[in-house]
């Protein structure tokens, strides 16, 4: 692909954290603290969001709400997301640092595209007290992207594209089909199109698939197939241009397109 300017990524399932698994075990302690336990697919689906927006998205699926009514007596408004958004605030820190490892190929392909003289951004939904604890031991590992935007820096976190077209503003990067986002989950691929760049997935590493390195290398092949290709389905059709397995491939994407 010629003449891209710049490349804005996501954190945890693109760059760190192999399989997203922080945030899931922070949702998992939150809810279940409030007398909700939930399944990994509906603690994943609105990952990527602002993490406010994520707990509301969770209340507000039928199946939930339902219990919210039958089993708490209550409703699922905003009492109760805040009270289980604070809890996961409070929880996420202390499960931040065994997470902070760099995905394999994120430091390579960072290395790759700053000595190609293309500018690197990131954004997140995690909110900037978050990044604090993340950011810098991300950075001792030699993930170091030039900006990042957190959740809560915008008047409207993912999907909406006010970041990455603010990182772009910063670079003097446009016009925005020569940016390109890359993430592992339809929230990034959805803030990608709003901002009309073009939007890579990435279905192994990140949270679509969802398993640790070690639990997706133990799986059969027929199983661990059948979960990358359900990764790259949902993906696509959240508008990706592309899926790669995991961001180690993108320089080459980058070179054949």
């Amino acid at each position: 692909m010629k003449d891209i300017a710049l490349v804005i990524f996501d954190w945890a399932g693109s760059l760190v954290d192999f399989g997203c698994r922080a945030p899931l075990a922070a949702f998992h302690r939150a809810f279940e603290n409030a007398g909700l336990p939930i399944s990994d697919e509906i603690a994943r689906k609105p990952m990527g969001a602002h993490k406010r927006d994520h707990v509301r998205e969770i209340l507000l699926y039928p199946e939930v709400a339902g219990r919210v009514r039958r089993e708490l007596k209550r409703e699922p408004g905003e009492d109760l997301v805040q009270t289980i958004y604070l809890d996961f605030a409070g929880l996420l820190p202390g499960l931040l640092p065994a997470h902070a490892a760099p995905i394999p190929g994120a430091v390579e392909t960072l290395r790759w595209l700053r000595e190609r003289g293309i500018r690197i951004g990131s954004t997140t939904g995690y909110t900037r007290a978050m990044m604090d604890v993340l950011e810098p031991l991300a950075r001792a590992a030699g993930v170091d992207p030039e900006f990042v935007i957190c959740a809560d820096e915008v008047p409207q976190s993912r999907p909406a594209p006010w970041a990455c077209l603010r990182i772009a503003e910063q670079c003097g990067a446009y016009p925005m089909s020569r940016c390109v986002k890359v993430g592992d989950t339809p929230a990034d691929m959805a803030e990608g199109r709003n901002a009309g760049m073009v939007c890579i997935g990435l279905s192994e590493c990140g949270n679509e698939v969802g398993l640790s390195m070690e639990a997706l290398s133990a799986l059969d092949e027929a199983t661990r197939r059948s979960l990358i290709r359900d990764a790259e389905k949902r993906l696509r059709e959240a508008g990706a241009d592309a899926v790669l397995p995991g961001v180690a491939g993108l320089p080459r994407w980058l070179e054949m397109s």
